[in-house]
């Protein structure tokens, strides 16, 4: 029972903590210093020019379009990163801050439980397995930048990376990186993690990962950073926008959607479900840019399904069944295409027999993109007309217990910052990070974007700040007759979000209150809708 209790507890603490007050470390004064022309791996899938602005650059105009060319709605541009870690920052770095010795490992997010193992523990306490011992099928941070291609000019980047969610502090330095590189207002990236359980912890709750991993811009042999070899996350980051915002070219965007259901569906229903009745989030979108030449620049691919085909036991870094999926569809398609999980709180993946776990993890990720190319072949619309852009703030208050205990315990330190007026703290007040934190509220961008116009070649795209029920799916998609693609765990991932109907009802049906004790308590829903999704739906 202490083990369950234990694995219950890593659990509850999952998915809790994917960003909150909007706060951070120090700011980045050059965000691409030290990146090589070619980090491990960089790409896209096609070339050609242009570079950046703001939501309206204000000195980049679209090219005139030569009298009887075609008239493109959108210019795009993708690219892609490795983030593997290097040998050095997987066997560990001493932190010279540790009063105990202790060595900062490259950690696993998602699964874990608490062991008692002394001083150690008690001035760096996680909920994390073992370390991990090696690298899977490589993990990357992709790019899509999308920008209308009239005046004025708005510009959105879409960016995810592997890693199970990240602090407040990592979100904020790696939009600050990414706007610097390319001048766009940091509302306007749209900065999501896969949440694939064999990936990076970037929330501190499981160990987190070496500072080198994410800051790397000069060598320096005491923290593993070698920038000739791997720059930091954010200096990759800032390359992969340059990258893009230089080969941006007109394209046309095309989508397709569709509720996959009986045998197509590709998520099985993970929540209290006495009835055995329900499914998750049915709903597949994949969004596609294609240029002048009819070839695929980029693409985004958005499904609910937690990439937790590999269990525990697995201990390289790894996508899961991402990986599989993304890798197909740049392979089939061309380009490079980026995952957004979407409604995922009570899904979880519907894997087919395999080999192993892995084989089975890279057969459902194939089949996720099979499933994807197959309704572009028969579903897809044109979104023409351009994009419409805006964004609500909403405060939320932190009630969970188990979250303000983390932060006493300093957990969140170096990736989260919960405190009033914490990053002036962080920036005045010396060893602020070794203290204990004040969990008192959250605050969170959320953004509704339409891209195109008209009946039947339109898309809204709505952004989720952490894992939402299928019931919280259902509400935010009858606010509007136009199609959805819901973006989850983007801005930040405030763990599972309920709708106020569901709260609670895992207790009276199933005695199990798992996802209401991952969750920032049951007025995050009314919160959210009242500041940020009824302001944004105003008027339709």
């Amino acid at each position: 029972m202490k083990n369950m209790a234990r694995v219950v507890y890593a659990g509850m603490l999952c998915t809790l903590l994917g960003g909150c007050l909007g706060s951070g470390g120090g700011a980045l004064s050059d965000p691409t210093a030290g990146v090589p022309t070619s980090p491990n791996e960089t790409g896209s899938g096609n070339e050609p020019g242009g570079t950046g602005g703001v939501g309206n650059p204000p000195d980049i105009d679209p090219p005139p379009t030569p009298p009887g060319a075609p008239v493109f709605s959108y210019r795009a541009a993708a690219s892609r990163v490795a983030i593997d870690p290097t040998p050095a920052q997987l066997n560990g770095v001493p932190d010279p801050a540790s009063p105990v010795g202790h060595i900062q490992k490259f950690n696993l997010g998602g699964y874990g439980g608490f062991g008692f193992n002394g001083p150690e523990t008690l001035f760096h306490f996680n909920i994390g397995g073992p370390p991990a011992e090696g690298i899977g099928d490589g993990t990357f941070l992709r790019l899509f930048l999308l920008e209308s291609n009239t005046q004025p000019v708005t510009r959105l980047v879409f960016v995810t990376m592997d890693a199970i969610g990240a602090g407040n502090v990592i979100q904020n330095q790696m939009k600050a990186s990414i706007s610097a590189a390319i001048d766009v207002p940091p509302e306007n990236i749209l900065f999501a993690q896969t949440h694939s359980h064999s990936s990076a912890d970037l929330q501190g709750l499981w160990g987190g990962v070496p500072d080198s991993w994410l800051n790397c811009s000069k060598p320096d042999s005491a923290t593993a950073c070698d920038p000739a070899l791997q720059p930091g996350l954010y200096q990759l980051a800032a390359k992969a926008a340059k990258d893009a915002a230089a080969r941006l070219e007109p394209v046309n965007v095309e989508f397709a959607q569709s509720a996959l259901e009986g045998d197509e569906r590709l998520n099985n229903f993970r929540r209290c479900d006495p009835s055995d009745t329900q499914v998750p989030d049915p709903f597949m979108t994949v969004l596609i840019a294609k240029n002048a030449q009819n070839k695929v620049v980029g693409g985004v691919l958005n499904y609910g399904a937690h990439p937790t085909v590999l269990g525990s036991s697995n201990r390289r870094v790894h996508t899961d069944w991402v990986g599989g999926a993304l890798r197909t569809l740049d392979k089939e398609l061309g380009g490079s295409f980026l995952f957004y999980n979407g409604a995922m709180a009570d899904a979880s993946p519907r894997a087919p027999d395999g080999a192993d776990q892995y084989e089975r993890a890279r057969q459902l990720g194939v089949k996720m993109a099979q499933t994807a190319m197959r309704l572009l072949s028969t579903q897809k619309k044109d979104l023409t007309g351009g994009m419409a852009v805006n964004h609500a703030t909403a405060y939320l208050p932190v009630n969970n217990p188990l979250f303000v205990g983390a932060g006493v315990l300093r957990s969140f330190n170096r990736y989260y910052n919960f405190t009033p007026l914490g990053e002036v703290a962080a920036a005045n007040v010396p060893q602020y990070n070794q203290l204990p934190q004040a969990a008192v509220y959250a605050v969170t961008t959320v953004s509704r974007i339409r891209l195109g116009q008209g009946e039947g070649q339109s898309l809204e795209v709505v952004t989720i700040p952490g894992e939402a029920s299928r019931g919280f799916s259902d509400v935010l998609r009858a606010r509007s007759t136009t199609p959805m693609m819901l973006l989850g765990l983007t801005h930040n991932s405030f763990g599972y979000i309920l709708t106020e109907t569901e709260f609670g009802n895992g207790v009276l049906a199933c005695q199990d209150a798992y996802e209401e004790t991952v969750s920032l308590g049951p007025l995050t829903t009314p919160a959210l809708n009242l500041q940020a999704y009824q302001p944004l739906f105003a008027g339709n």
